[in-house]
């Protein structure tokens, strides 16, 4: 089954889960500011993947390279 046949729904009847929203897990969380080659990076890949349609196209193209800006500011 490909991810883009779940839903919320049948996670939550499938794996016995609860969802808990009013929680603010992020609230306290700062903000940081992205590099210049990220902000160009995304400026190009994000219209490419969203052309595509996909949701590897949406990985590859958008969420790859933000988990690298954030890996390489940890390191």
């Amino acid at each position: 089954m490909s991810y883009s046949d779940f839903t919320l729904k049948k996670a939550k009847d499938a794996f016995a889960l609860t969802v808990i929203e009013d929680q603010d897990l992020f609230s306290q969380t700062a903000e940081i500011s992205i590099s210049m080659h990220l902000s160009e990076t995304l400026a190009y890949n994000i219209p490419l993947a969203m052309a595509i349609g996909t949701e590897k196209a949406r990985s590859e193209l958008i969420i790859a390279n933000i988990l690298l800006a954030m890996a390489s500011q940890t390191a």
